[in-house]
C-alpha cells in the first residue's frame, strides 16, 4: 500500500439514507430505466451497435444508482434499510426479467448489421440473443407473463431463504474448562459471565477454532448441530418451494428440468456433462480420500479404541492432530503470525508487486465504522475502487463473498467492488488467509476487467462456471514463502520462519482428498435437487442418500444442512462450478509453477489475457490464450490421484 497517499474521489453511494429515502432512490432509478427501455423498444431507423447497445448501456449505467442493493441487504446495519434493499432487489430483478422478455428489444438486436463488428462484438450479440431465447422472449404473451411471475416468486423465495440464514444466529454455552485445547488468545477473548457460562456463536470466528482445537468432543458435536440446523425449520418449506418454482419455470421454457435451464450456455452446458465430470473426479479421489479417512480413524482410535467411523464434528480436530503429530506442525503456532491487519496489508502488497499497481485509502462515506474503502491505481490513475467489510456483527451476512457493484467501461467509468467476510480483528487461521485471497481474487477480476467498451462484455460477464477459477488460483500464494515472509509476523515482529512454511506445505494436502470428496457430495446435492421433478423427492431423504454415495462422512442425525447451504440460492443446481473452476485453476496455475509465483511477466500476461478480457470471449478461449492449449481436467485429476501417497 502506498504510504502517505489517499483518494477523496466522489464516487459510491450515500449510505446515510433512511429506508424511505432508499426506497425513493429505487423508485426513481427503476422509473427512469422503464422510460429508457420503452425508448429502446420504440426506436426507429437502422439498428446498429451504437443505436441499440449504446442505448442499452446508457440504461444500465443509470441503473447503477441502485446496483448496491444486493450488497446492502447483506451488510447494512439497519434492518429497515436491509428490508428496503430486499424489496428493491425484487423490483430490480423483475425489471431485468421484463428486459429479457422484450420482443421489441430482441428484434432490434437481431436486426443489427454486424458486417463491420469486431469478433468480441459479434460474440456479445450472439450471447445476448441466446440469453433472450433462453428467457422465453420468443414465446407467446401469456407464457411470457407466466415467466415473469415465476421469476418474481423465485427472487422472493431466494431472498427469504438467505434472510433466514442471516438472522438465525445460534449460540452454544460452555465453561472456561470446556475451552481446553483452544489458543490462549481465544480463551482470553471469551470470558465466563457471573454464572461461569461462556457463550459461543456459530459464526466463523468462534465456530472454526472450536471445531479444530477443542478437546471436548461433546462441545464440538453441539456446535456442529447448532450450525447445521441454522434456518431450520423455516427454510425447509422455503427451499422446497424455491426448487418447485424453478422446476415450473424450466418446464414452461421447454427444458426437462431446472438444471438444464441453469447450465444452458455455460462452459459445461448440460447436466450430463456435469454428471460425467463429477464422476471423473469422484473416481480420481476415492482412493486418496480413503487413505485420509483411514489415517483419521487410526488417530481417533487412540482417543477411543471402540470408534468405528470418523464423524463430521471430529474431522477438523483430527486433521489438526495428525498434522501436529505426523508433520510436527502446530497450527496454533501458525496463527500467531497472521494478524488481520498484517494479512490485509500483505495481500495489498502482493497485488501491487504482481500486477504493477498501487492501493491507497479512499476517503469516502461507508455504512459502518468497520468498513474501509480503497482505490487501486496504475501509473497514478485510478482503475478501480472497493469496500472491505471484514468483521462479524449482528444481522450481517455470515459467510464470505464478493459483490460487483459496478462494471468498468472503457473511457466512461471504473469498476467498484465490495467484500464481506467475518474474520477476527486479531489473529486469523491460515485457512482464513486463503479465504481472504480467494475473495480478493474475485475483486481483482472485477478491477482488471473494466476496460471493455460494452456493458455486456465488461466485468465478470463470462460464463458463471468459470468465475471461481481466478480466485481459487490466487489461494496458492497463501502457501508461498516469498509472499508470506513479507507480512506474516508475530506480535514481537518476528517473521514466519521458513522451516515452519516448509512444514505447512508438507502437511498441506493431508485431508484434502476427503474434503474434495465432500465438495463432490455438495455438488451432487445441488444438482440432484434440480435435475428432477421436486414432487418425486423430499429434501432430507435425498440428502442422506447422496451423502452415503459421495461423502466420506456419515450423515449426522437430526441435522438439516440444506437449510443453511447458501449456495442453493445463488448457484442453484450449479455448485459444481467450484470443482469445475478448481480444475481450470490448477491448469492456469501450471504456468506460474514453471515461471515462478512472483514472476511479474507471467502475472501481466495472465492479467491481460484472462482477467482483462472480461466476457469478450468464451471462457474456454481465455484459458487457451494463456496456456497455449485447450483446458483439460487431466491436470486436476492427476493432482487428486497423488494426494496422501
Amino acid at each position: 500500500m502506498a504510504a502517505g497517499k489517499s483518494s477523496s474521489a466522489s464516487d459510491g453511494w450515500d449510505f446515510t439514507l433512511s429506508a424511505a429515502q432508499f426506497t425513493a432512490q429505487c423508485d426513481e432509478a427503476l422509473a427512469n430505466a422503464t422510460t429508457a427501455l420503452t425508448a429502446i423498444e420504440r426506436a426507429e431507423g437502422p439498428a446498429s451497435l451504437q443505436s441499440v447497445f449504446g442505448a442499452y448501456d446508457a440504461m444500465m449505467i443509470d441503473l447503477q444508482a441502485i446496483e448496491h442493493v444486493w450488497y446492502m441487504k447483506a451488510v447494512h446495519p439497519d434492518p429497515k434499510v436491509q428490508s428496503a434493499a430486499e424489496s428493491c432487489v425484487a423490483r430490480y430483478t423483475d425489471f431485468m426479467t421484463a428486459v429479457s422478455l422484450s420482443t421489441a428489444f430482441y428484434q432490434r438486436i437481431a436486426q443489427i448489421d454486424l458486417s463491420q463488428a469486431s469478433a468480441s462484438e459479434r460474440y456479445m450479440v450472439e450471447k445476448k440473443l441466446r440469453a433472450f431465447r433462453q428467457a422465453g422472449v420468443d414465446r407467446d404473451a401469456a407464457t411470457r407473463a407466466k415467466v415473469r411471475a415465476l421469476m418474481s416468486e423465485i427472487t422472493r423465495l431466494g431472498s427469504a431463504f438467505e434472510k433466514a440464514i442471516r438472522l438465525d444466529k445460534r449460540a452454544v454455552k460452555t465453561t472456561t474448562a470446556g475451552l481446553a485445547g483452544l489458543p490462549q488468545d481465544f480463551i482470553d477473548s471469551h470470558p465466563a459471565d457471573e454464572q461461569g457460562v461462556v457463550q459461543l456463536s456459530t459464526d466463523y470466528p468462534d465456530y472454526l477454532p472450536i471445531m479444530k482445537y477443542a478437546t471436548d468432543d461433546t462441545l464440538r458435536y453441539r456446535m456442529f448441530k447448532a450450525a447445521k440446523n441454522a434456518a431450520t425449520p423455516a427454510n425447509s418449506k422455503t427451499l422446497k418451494a424455491l426448487i418447485t418454482r424453478r422446476h415450473e419455470l424450466a418446464l414452461l421454457l421447454g427444458y426437462e428440468n431446472y438444471a438444464e435451464l441453469a447450465m444452458d450456455g455455460l462452459m459445461a452446458n448440460a447436466p450430463d456433462t456435469v454428471e460425467q465430470f463429477l464422476a471423473q473426479l469422484n473416481s480420481a479421489v476415492q482412493e486418496p480420500a480413503g487413505r485420509d479417512m483411514a489415517d483419521l480413524l487410526a488417530r481417533l482410535r487412540q482417543e477411543n479404541p471402540l470408534a468405528q467411523q470418523v464423524q463430521a464434528w471430529q474431522i477438523d480436530w483430527l486433521e489438526h492432530l495428525v498434522q501436529q503429530e505426523a508433520f510436527d506442525l502446530d497450527v496454533r503456532e501458525i496463527r500467531n503470525y497472521f494478524h488481520f491487519d498484517n494479512v490485509q496489508a500483505g495481500i495489498f502488497l502482493l497485488t501491487e508487486d504482481l500486477f504493477g499497481v498501487e492501493i491507497v485509502p479512499w476517503r469516502t462515506s461507508t455504512w459502518h465504522p468497520d468498513v474501509t474503502a480503497w482505490e487501486i491505481r496504475e501509473q497514478g490513475k485510478a482503475i478501480g475502487r472497493f469496500y472491505l467489510d471484514m468483521h462479524p456483527r449482528d444481522n450481517k451476512y455470515g459467510h464470505a463473498a464478493h459483490w460487483s457493484l459496478r462494471r468498468g467501461l472503457k473511457g466512461r467509468q471504473i469498476p467498484l467492488s465490495g467484500l464481506a467476510t467475518n474474520f477476527s480483528r486479531g489473529l486469523m487461521e491460515h485457512k482464513q488467509v486463503e479465504s481472504f485471497l480467494h475473495e480478493f481474487g474475485h475483486l481483482l477480476h472485477n478491477m482488471f476487467s473494466g476496460n471493455q467498451p460494452w456493458f455486456d462484455i465488461s466485468g465478470m460477464s463470462m460464463e458463471r462456471d468459470f468465475v471461481e477459477a481466478p480466485s481459487q488460483m490466487l489461494e496458492e500464494w497463501a502457501w508461498n514463502y516469498e509472499t508470506l515472509r513479507e507480512f506474516a509476523v508475530d506480535d514481537k515482529g518476528h517473521p514466519l520462519p521458513p522451516e515452519l512454511v516448509e512444514k505447512m506445505n508438507a502437511a498441506r494436502h493431508f485431508g484434502e482428498a476427503a474434503n474434495t470428496a465432500a465438495q463432490i457430495f455438495y455438488a451432487n446435492l445441488a444438482l440432484n435437487y434440480h435435475n428432477r421433478d421436486p414432487a418425486e423427492f423430499e429434501l432430507l431423504p435425498l440428502l442422506i442418500e447422496l451423502q452415503a454415495l459421495y461423502s466420506p462422512l456419515p450423515y449426522v442425525q437430526d441435522t438439516h444442512f440444506y437449510n443453511n447451504f447458501r449456495h442453493l440460492n445463488g448457484y442453484s443446481s450449479n455448485y459444481y462450478t467450484y470443482q469445475w473452476s478448481q480444475a481450470i485453476s490448477k491448469d492456469l496455475f501450471s504456468r506460474f509453477q514453471r515461471a515462478g509465483l512472483r514472476d511479474t511477466a507471467t502475472a501481466r500476461e495472465y492479467r491481460d489475457t484472462v482477467l482483462a478480457a472480461g466476457g469478450s470471449k468464451p471462457a474456454a478461449q481465455l484459458v487457451e490464450d494463456f496456456l497455449g492449449r485447450p483446458f483439460s481436467a487431466k491436470t486436476y485429476t492427476q493432482y487428486l490421484n497423488q494426494l496422501n501417497k
